[in-house]
């Protein structure tokens, strides 16, 4: 029987990182490979890749809102493999012949995002169509498809990311009875990861005890959803993603990864209920984040749909009547993917070969110093610097010329260095 074969798209990252807002990010770039795998040698009239949105699942009621229509980058046209693309030639042992590819993705698309009553996915789909071997036989069409997330983080050393990597201490104060205050590291929440908060009740007047205490993270959606039951359109939901309380009149002092300080912690033979708040109390502890597009979105400035988060510090207290009011205090959140900054390894600026006027002074300067301190270890070193910069020679450097057609021939002949270690 006939074998159409197997086709495997593998790109090298599951995700689409945009650096900035939509106005200010680059184009990113998706790049990876298309492995075909067949008994025999067969001839690929057309490769296609598509960046397309996601399409429409029967089994969801939601309904996909992207704004991109879609990406196409051909690999093999009519046979041959296209310039922006490589090609590995038919393995006869392996069965495997494999393509490598390029594509833009403009910085101003919309990043993933699910909610109930719509969504915005992508996905990359790459189509092969394989010409007949015989007479007989027809054409084979291959398709496969693998999903695509894209993400949004703020630039660095910009102001939104200033914004969201500053530490913040917001207090209030409730009727002049209690002072409440929200202390974190960081604005910046990452997902499936754990947010380290604390909270502090501060007593203003006598009398007022203290019942529970916990932090709740609430996500806020907005966009163009259905209307409600009224036949107003909804202009958003919000949700708690992520909670944790902690009951203070059961005078434990951890609960739910919660844990109270105070300068002494009270009797239990106390009649009333809850905490007296006659010192300031300090709650503390972790927030475990769910995962994100299943309980919890990052955050999205613009769009379609618009998604904003916030923390809360929320108690309960008992004023001098025994009547309980609850508190809250909230400041805005960032909840963003744990995107890990590469550090690209620069040249040192002594490690440069024009830099020979450099290399010359470090040599004088360990020279003087060896006459002026005998010591074996100067020696020692020296010879070790002596050894691994033996091309140097203090005659045979001239000096620099400062003319602009030589500074400018100079740059293009060699990238700049830059100096990241070290004092000169």
């Amino acid at each position: 029987m006939f074998s159409k074969g197997k086709l495997l798209l593998i790109p090298d990252s599951a995700d689409i990182v945009l650096h900035g807002a939509p106005r200010d990010a680059r184009c990113a770039v998706i790049s990876g490979r298309i492995v075909f795998t067949s008994k025999v040698p067969r001839t690929v009239s057309s490769l296609v890749v598509h960046f397309r949105p996601k399409q429409d699942d029967l089994l969801n009621p939601s309904i996909s809102i992207s704004s991109l229509s879609e990406i196409i980058c051909t690999v093999v046209k009519n046979g041959q493999t296209e310039p922006t693309s490589d090609e590995t030639p038919f393995n006869a042992a392996t069965g495997e012949q494999e393509w490598h590819f390029r594509m833009g993705v403009p910085g101003n698309i919309s990043e993933t995002v699910f909610s109930p009553p719509a969504f915005i996915a992508y996905e990359l789909c790459a189509e092969l169509r394989t010409s007949s071997v015989m007479r007989w036989t027809p054409f084979c069409r291959l398709t496969c498809t693998v999903p695509m997330a894209v993400k949004r983080i703020p630039e660095a050393d910009s102001t939104w990311a200033a914004l969201a990597n500053e530490q913040f201490t917001i207090a209030s104060k409730w009727r002049e009875r209690v002072e409440l205050t929200t202390m974190a590291g960081s604005r910046t929440v990452h997902d499936a990861r754990a947010f380290h908060i604390s909270g502090n009740v501060r007593p203003l007047i006598k009398g007022m005890r203290l019942l529970r205490a916990g932090f709740e993270i609430r996500e806020f959606i907005e966009g163009p959803f259905d209307c409600n039951n009224n036949g107003m359109p909804s202009r958003g939901t919000t949700v708690a993603r992520c909670s944790r309380e902690l009951n203070v009149a059961s005078l434990e002092k951890s609960q739910d990864g919660l844990s109270v300080q105070m300068g002494y912690f009270p009797s239990t033979t106390l009649h009333r209920v809850g905490v007296a708040i006659d010192q300031d109390i300090c709650i503390s502890g972790s927030l475990n984040i769910p995962c994100a597009y299943e309980s919890i979105q990052y955050d999205i400035a613009s769009g379609p749909i618009k998604v904003s988060h916030e923390i809360v510090f929320a108690v309960s207290v008992v004023d001098v009547s025994g009547q309980v009011h609850n508190v809250r205090l909230s400041s805005g959140i960032y909840v963003f993917p744990p995107v890990s900054s590469e550090v690209v390894d620069l040249p040192r600026y002594e490690n440069c070969d024009k830099d020979v006027l450099l290399a010359v002074g470090q040599r004088r300067s360990l020279r003087m110093a060896l006459a002026s301190h005998s010591d074996t270890r100067a020696q020692r070193l020296v010879e070790s610097w002596a050894a691994g910069n033996a091309g140097v020679h203090e005659g045979e450097c001239p000096p620099p010329e400062y003319s602009p057609d030589r500074v400018f021939s100079d740059h293009r002949r060699s990238p700049p260095h830059v100096h990241v270690s070290g004092s000169v």
